[in-house]
């Protein structure tokens, strides 16, 4: 037997979708930390000099 999975189209913004308040802020915060961290990333830098460069103990 079949299960039917029921699909749900997204708005583009996940955070709209699960209906969470102020959504178009959470999504800009989430796509500068994604940014952030393929920079960290691409730089091969690791944890201690990325929290140093951002100025986080």
């Amino acid at each position: 037997m079949t299960e039917e999975i029921k699909v749900i189209h997204s708005s583009g913004n996940v955070f709209s979708d699960l209906g969470l308040a102020n959504p178009d802020e959470l999504l800009v915060k989430a796509e500068l930390v994604r940014k952030i961290s393929k920079i960290i990333t691409q730089q091969n830098m690791t944890q201690l000099e990325a929290a140093q460069l951002l100025g986080i103990d």
